[in-house]
């Protein structure tokens, strides 16, 4: 008996001794191996590296860090401080989010940052470690938001303009504009054009528009938020009291010649004898045979232009009641525009329609692209019904599909065929169809 309880002391001390060393070795691992192994298999862990990053940069927002990380100075967002100051603003009392997105096929990882629907900037996290160590670091930070804005400028021919302090050139020209009045007005002299401009800037802050002149001189502005455009102010004429008494008084002849109340002689008073309106109102069909009188009233000149010193028209509007022999009226409304040039009798109207003058005449730019080549580039007129694109090589084993626009999400490039030339090369545009200032891209299809 007394040798049974002496081996079974021994066994017990030797596993007393066992669990004590496992114990020991339990520790070891716990406190001094799995800590260090756990914070460097979190380290390795893209998700916990994006969180890092985000709260360092975007919660709360550092948004000079993300200036700085961004790299932006020198472009299109104005500066440090206008950058901090419209972001903030942009964003108060918005919580930011992270979002992963793919990042192609670089093994890197991408993250946009949100402010509501709206994507703010992105960031990318690359593999630094070696020798088969993964550890994610920060690579790049962009901005999306405001980084392919545009500002529009609409100014006159002669002008120059300046954004940021840059000078545009005629490449940022997109669109010439000019009014129907250019058909009625004789060789050599021209109406109103417009030429709009337009550049990359910063969506987040108003660019600094400046337009001088041929002369230098600045010129006032205005601005439409809504578009992002800035327009040459301009000063709405007046006519003379001479010019004045000529709109209304050939209004007047005009109207009462029509009811056999004026004379030819009286007519030429007004109107150039030797111009076409004159012919045209000589041989018009009377509108009322007998009158017992007649009165005008709510007479108004709109839409004056002095296209020379010796050349101006507007539009003069006036009811003519005229007064029947039974003692009842008919009403006449005058509606139209008068172009006048001086004559050696003095102003006299050579042209006269019922035509909106004012409504313009587009010349919308198109530029070809072969992928990044520029093959051509050309003005089409809102009037013209077709016009004709370079032509492109298709690549082997493809065939030519149209001219496309391309619009590209994230990774993602859509490309969506808007013209398809016809066997004579020219593209034609349906009836009343709005061409736009647009990129157009050389679409390809593999050969079946």
């Amino acid at each position: 008996m007394r040798h049974e309880k002496k081996g079974s002391s021994l066994f017990y001390k030797v596993l007393l001794a066992l669990l004590l060393a496992l114990f020991l070795i339990f520790c070891y691992i716990r406190f001094g191996l799995l800590r260090p192994w756990l914070t460097n298999f979190e380290a390795a862990q893209p998700k916990h590296t994006s969180q890092q990053v985000f709260q360092e940069l975007f919660s709360p927002a550092d948004w000079g860090r993300v200036y700085d990380e961004a790299k932006l100075d020198g472009t299109a967002y104005q500066g440090r401080d206008g950058f901090i100051q419209s972001m903030e603003e942009l964003t108060a009392g918005q919580e930011l989010t992270l979002v992963e997105t793919s990042a192609g096929l670089s093994g890197d990882r991408r993250y946009i940052v949100k402010s509501g629907s709206s994507s703010i900037a992105a960031f990318t996290l690359a593999n630094a470690g070696q020798n088969g160590e993964t550890l994610w670091q920060l690579d790049s930070v962009e901005m999306l938001l405001g980084q392919t804005g545009t500002v529009t400028v609409r100014t006159g021919t002669d002008c120059r303009v300046l954004v940021n302090g840059t000078e545009l050139d005629e490449d940022c020209q997109i669109q010439r504009i000019e009014q129907v009045a250019e058909r009625y007005l004789p060789q050599g002299i021209h109406g109103p054009q417009t030429v709009v401009w337009q550049s990359q800037a910063s969506s987040i802050q108003q660019a600094e528009v400046t337009v001088l002149d041929g002369t230098g001189a600045s010129l006032p502005l205005t601005y439409d938020a809504e578009s992002n455009c800035f327009s040459v102010q301009t000063a709405e004429e007046q006519p003379s009291e001479e010019e004045r008494a000529m709109l209304l008084g050939a209004a007047k002849i005009y109207a009462k010649y029509m009811i056999r109340q004026a004379t030819a002689a009286q007519v030429q008073s007004y109107f150039d004898s030797q111009s076409q309106i004159y012919q045209t109102i000589r041989s018009s069909e009377i509108w009322i045979k007998n009158t017992a009188g007649h009165s005008f009233e709510n007479e108004n000149i709109q839409e004056y232009y002095r296209y020379s010193p010796d050349v101006f028209s507007a539009r003069v509007i006036m009811d003519m009641n005229v007064r029947r022999g039974n003692g009842t009226t008919k009403p006449y409304a005058i509606d139209s525009t008068f172009f006048f040039h001086r004559t050696n009798s003095g102003w006299r109207a050579f042209e006269m329609t019922n035509v909106n003058v004012k409504a313009e005449i587009l010349h919308s730019r198109l530029v070809f692209m072969n992928n990044q080549t520029e093959v051509g580039r050309l003005f089409v007129s809102s009037e013209d019904r077709s016009f004709t694109p370079p032509t492109v090589t298709p690549p082997q084993g493809q065939h030519f599909a149209g001219w496309a626009t391309r619009e590209q999400s994230g990774d993602s490039v859509t490309m969506t065929v808007r013209f398809q030339p016809g066997e004579d090369g020219s593209v034609r545009l349906p009836e009343n169809h709005a061409l736009e200032p647009m990129t157009l891209y050389a679409a390809f299809e593999p050969d079946n």
